[in-house]
């Protein structure tokens, strides 16, 4: 015989235990979002060592996040954007992310189309993640900080200033 245990909770109260387990969905500007689509297009057009692997984590991440017209978090990686980040509790390292990175590009620029700057583009700051590795090896990835470029901040109507809070 099944035993029913009655609880003191009101309906209110369930909503609000819901809404605090539930994820909020990730983000991206919709200039992001369909450049992540270009991304992967090239993926299947090209094939080069890790493309599967890169294939993988971008269509993860284009079924994740859903594109929005302003950018609604000051924190959040983006093309363009210098972000700070750890992998597995190491030494910080901090890059600037871009969509289009030329061969011999100085370093400190973090390529979109590249396993970190996949799993990068759409994080907050302290936010963390796997990484997915070239050799299927899977570490921690953390957002510590990100600045977001000046012409962002100036598109959103928004101060320099404001921007480092």
């Amino acid at each position: 015989m099944a035993t029913v245990i009655a609880t003191d909770q009101s309906p209110s109260t369930s909503r609000n235990v819901f809404r605090a387990l539930g994820n909020t969905p990730t983000v991206l500007p919709q200039s992001d979002y369909h450049k992540l689509q270009e991304h992967l297009e090239d993926c299947d057009n090209v094939t080069r060592p890790g493309s599967t692997l890169l294939a993988y984590v971008l269509a993860n991440k284009l079924l994740n996040v859903r594109p929005v017209a302003d950018l609604p978090y000051l924190d959040l990686v983006l093309g363009g954007t210098e972000v700070t980040y750890v992998i597995d509790g190491a030494a910080p390292s901090t890059g600037l992310l871009v969509h289009t990175a030329r061969p011999g590009a100085p370093g400190g620029v973090i390529a979109v189309a590249s396993l970190l700057g996949a799993t990068l583009i759409g994080m907050r700051v302290g936010e963390r993640a796997p990484l997915l590795n070239q050799d299927g090896s899977i570490v921690t990835l953390s957002v510590i900080s990100v600045v977001q470029p000046f012409s962002t901040v100036q598109k959103n109507g928004m101060h320099a200033q404001e921007c480092l809070k």
